[in-house]
């Protein structure tokens, strides 16, 4: 690391409390000037950071701005998802893992971004990625589990998303199935896996799961505002980006790892608000009405068509009917 990324790793750890440049030069090995340069291009970047006679230096509490200091101390000992890399913008987190992915990036590497300029949703979509106002992130997995296990990654994500969502605001998130996380029945996180097969052995080669959190965006396009909400329009608090990703990158480690015998799959049904409504189930020709019944042990969705016919369904999109 730089003198500037150590500097800001211990103004991280030491967050919110004032530390005298002596006290940074010293556990650092650095000159005092050294230290000051650091700091003075840290402002530069945009970091609050407060310097008063006989106090020091302090970066205040509500530092938002996400890097690999400030999202590490949250991370587990034990979190495999840990190979950092964090942009200031990029079209697509997705895309630039599924690069690094087929450039043989490890399993734990995740790519992280303050903007993208075409996030990326299911069926085509976009996903709306203001500036510094969300978490925009992707992981790439390489999992020793079969195609049917991994298929389960997007249903295992979104439990994991519901676990730090909580965690950090308190705020009890649902799940739409498949791959939404909604909060009052406003959608505030996108979930979207993409694979990549290996033809010679028909193996699974890897997966890139991308997350995306609103979290600060308050105002939305019209084409959204009724439909998509934000975690600081339920929380009074400010919340902390770089906790909640490091929380998360936890909470998808630990939910991974359960793939195999499934027990996420219960908080899963718990926190589905699916269950037990009427719905549309929605295909490329038409609009069918239904009940959900249940999911699966595949993470699939059990619903009894208006007709009486009981249909599994392993993909697609369904709607909540209006009364």
């Amino acid at each position: 690391m730089s003198t500037k990324d150590h500097v800001l790793q211990f103004l991280e750890e030491k967050k919110g409390e004032a530390v005298s440049g002596n006290e940074i030069a010293a556990a650092l090995g650095l000159s005092r000037a050294a230290v000051w340069k650091a700091v003075h291009a840290l402002e530069t970047e945009g970091y609050p950071i407060s310097a008063a006679s006989k106090r020091g230096y302090s970066l205040s509490p509500c530092s938002d701005i996400l890097s690999k200091a400030s999202i590490s101390p949250h991370l587990a000992p034990d979190c495999s998802l840990r190979h950092l890399h964090i942009y200031k913008e990029l079209p697509s987190t997705n895309t630039t893992a599924k690069i690094m992915a087929s450039e043989h990036a490890p399993h734990g590497t995740v790519v992280i971004a303050e903007h993208q300029t075409a996030g990326k949703g299911r069926l085509g979509r976009t996903f709306y990625s203001p500036d510094a106002q969300g978490i925009y992130l992707s992981v790439i997995l390489r999992l020793n589990e079969s195609t049917d296990l991994s298929m389960l990654v997007t249903s295992a994500a979104a439990v994991a998303v519901c676990r730090a969502i909580q965690t950090v605001t308190g705020i009890e998130a649902q799940i739409k199935w498949v791959n939404d996380v909604y909060i009052e029945e406003k959608k505030v996180c996108g979930i979207l896996t993409e694979a990549s097969m290996n033809f010679e052995n028909g193996q699974l080669d890897y997966l890139v799961l991308g997350i995306g959190i609103n979290v600060a965006e308050k105002t939305f396009p019209p084409d959204l505002h009724d439909v998509a909400t934000a975690l600081g329009s339920h929380c009074t608090s400010h919340i902390d980006r770089s906790r909640l990703i490091g929380t998360l990158l936890n909470e998808l480690d630990c939910v991974i790892s359960t793939l195999s015998s499934r027990s996420f799959l219960e908080e899963y049904r718990k926190r589905s608000f699916l269950l037990g409504t009427r719905i549309n189930v929605i295909t490329a020709s038409e609009t069918l009405p239904a009940t959900a019944l249940s999911i699966d042990d595949n993470g699939h969705l059990i619903v009894r068509m208006d007709t009486g016919e009981l249909r599994t369904l392993s993909s697609g999109e369904v709607s909540i009917r209006k009364q």
